[in-house]
């Protein structure tokens, strides 16, 4: 039914009580007792049989709003609309006509099929109050539920002119612009309400949120807004909107421009520069960002400054964290200026963590990096990122050789924290341990607790280590390629990386029939790619699936394959032959959703 029978008991009642104050008490709880029998009915469904019982109940007190109404939904639900009709019929007083009842009349005409009468009983509701904004807006309603949206906007536009205020229905007008695809029309009733009411560009922005997926919306508002931007320059409203409309175009360049100039016109002495920097780097505009951070960093006295320093730095940290040796050491740069300039700023602890997380990981000073962390964990021994530290710490006694030195930093952590993603990193790393030290049982006691929680970070680092321990136990009882697939490992975890290929090369040709062979090769190419030899860690991965056709590492070895062509080789084309091959020979592969993603970004498609 177009409405539901939710109405309580209680509504009935009281309009029973208030109706005829004069009745019995008796006759109006039979009434009571009735009415609710029906609503269970019609609450069931079953409105053919709850039917009698409101025909009895209007017969009676036809004056009772909630009997007619009730009814007239059962008519209409039964396809019984000339007793609909006939009961709107019964209400409606020639003398002084009901725009709300023609309106209905005129719909439950259109439901029976007789437009022409339904298009009637509309322009006489019109007529029956045509100075009252009331009226124009019963009729449309009416028609938006129809979906007539031509008719509906044609009433509202009718209303402007018959009341002389073309600030009416002006929000509405707007909304059903927009769902009739009239996108620029749409975009003009917006434009209009905000050169009003400009506070209220949030709420303009919601109810746009819907269309943002059509690129006629996003370019006919563009459209819109640049024309308002060059007649009132000086109005921030429109600058915001045009903006937004340019982020959600994903033109970000445009978008800084107009920031630029907001940053400017509203003295924000670059705050709307960070805002807008900090979501064009979330969004992987980097070069939008770091010219909205550069433009900071050229003002004097800003309040954001140190911000702004901090952000550069971590911006070209992420493009370090691709690889980028340049950026890494811009990255650096930034955050000694940063811990130079402010040094009792409350981002320092973090700059110096991230400083040492570089130094370590990227740049591979592992001597810098202790001693930063070092510095780190003297001056803010409580701070969050300090146990951060402490995990790191560990980390470097591994890069050392210290075996001894980075179990117990991993334990310790492990003891204070005991649950979060910072406690399974540190029980992951003494899964790791135990996995160079040869102690396979103590490594799988470790792993069995991390996999447990599917949702953990290291969850899926963990059950891949798992498999890889238990499908390549022997055949000797000392498990002898396993330990030296696990001592080569340990090379490469530290930094070691011409040793371990040179281990694993060695180890190749002494399992070509052990199960562990295929693990053996992809981790050779890795290795190659890290020591700078993409060309030959590609060859290996290409080959993979057909040197290993019953391996589960295939879906693996393919989808390395490309991110080299992709990211080392700038081979786009190549790379997205191969990530098309994983997706037509392995789709139940868990990489799948990464792959689509690579392939929209490396076609230009959104994401």
């Amino acid at each position: 039914m177009r409405r539901g029978f939710a109405r309580t008991f209680y509504l009935a009642a009281l309009l029973l009580t208030l109706s005829a104050p004069s009745r019995a008490q008796a006759p109006d709880s039979l009434l009571m007792v009735r009415y609710r029998a029906a609503e269970q009915l019609l609450r069931s469904g079953q409105y053919q049989q709850a039917l009698p019982l409101l025909e009895a109940l209007y017969r009676e007190r036809p004056d009772v709003y909630v009997f007619y109404d009730r009814l007239k939904q059962v008519y209409e639900n039964l396809k019984r609309y000339d007793d609909a009709l006939r009961l709107i019929e019964s209400r409606l007083d020639a003398r002084a006509p009901n725009p709300a009842l023609l309106a209905e009349k005129g719909r439950l005409l259109y439901l029976k099929g007789d437009e022409a009468g339904a298009e009637a009983a509309w322009e006489a509701a019109i007529q029956a109050a045509p100075q009252q904004s009331g009226t124009y807006r019963v009729v449309y309603q009416t028609l938006l539920e129809l979906r007539r949206f031509d008719e509906a906007i044609r009433v509202l536009e009718r209303a402007r002119r018959t009341l002389s205020n073309p600030s009416v229905f002006l929000l509405d007008l707007a909304y059903l612009y927009s769902l009739d695809g009239r996108y620029e029309e749409a975009m003009e009733s917006y434009r209009e309400f905000l050169q009003q009411d400009a506070r209220r560009l949030g709420f303009v922005q919601t109810r746009l949120e819907p269309f943002m997926d059509e690129a006629a919306a996003r370019e006919a508002g563009i459209a819109v807004f640049e024309r308002a931007v060059r007649r009132e320059p000086l109005n921030p409203a429109f600058r915001q909107m045009l903006a937004w409309l340019y982020l959600r175009n994903g033109d970000y360049t445009r978008a800084l421009d107009v920031y630029r100039a907001l940053d400017r016109l509203q003295q924000a002495q670059g705050q709307l520069l960070l805002q807008f920097a900090l979501q064009a780097r979330d969004a992987g505009a980097l070069d939008a960002a770091r010219a909205a951070l550069e433009d900071i960093l050229r003002q004097s006295g800003t309040s954001v400054l140190p911000e702004a320093h901090y952000e550069l730095g971590r911006l070209y940290e992420q493009q370090a964290l691709g690889g980028d040796t340049t950026a890494a050491r811009l990255a650096r740069r930034m955050y000694r200026d940063f811990l130079a300039a402010f040094p009792g700023h409350p981002l320092v602890p973090d700059a110096l963590y991230r400083l040492a997380r570089l130094e370590l990981d990227v740049l591979h000073h592992p001597q810098a990096a202790d001693s930063l962390l070092t510095a780190l964990l003297d001056r803010y021994t409580d701070h969050e990122v300090a146990w951060q530290a402490r995990f790191d710490q560990g980390r470097l006694a591994l890069q050392a050789g210290d075996l001894s030195a980075a179990r117990l930093a991993f334990l310790r952590l492990l003891d204070a924290r005991r649950t979060g993603p910072l406690a399974e990193a540190a029980r992951y790393q003494l899964a790791l341990l135990d996995f160079y030290d040869g102690a396979f049982e103590a490594a799988l006691a470790q792993l069995d607790i991390l996999v447990e929680d599917a949702a953990s970070d290291v969850a899926n680092d963990a059950l891949a280590l798992r498999l890889l321990i238990q499908e390549n136990r022997g055949p000797d009882s000392l498990d002898t390629p396993l330990r030296r697939y696990a001592q080569a490992r340990l090379l490469m975890d530290r930094n070691r990386l011409e040793a371990a290929l040179d281990s694993l090369n060695a180890l190749q040709q002494d399992v070509s029939m052990h199960p562990i062979a295929d693990d053996v090769t992809l981790l050779r190419a890795r290795l190659l790619r890290r020591l700078g030899r993409p060309t030959e860690a590609l060859a290996l991965l290409l080959e993979f699936p057909l040197r290993y056709p019953r391996s589960p590492l295939r879906d693996q070895s393919l989808y390395e394959a490309a991110r080299i062509q992709e990211e080392d080789l700038r081979d786009h084309a190549a790379a997205l032959d191969t990530y098309t091959r994983l997706l037509t020979e392995f789709p139940g592969s868990p990489l799948i959703p990464e792959v689509r993603t690579r392939i929209r970004n490396l076609r230009g498609e959104d994401a």
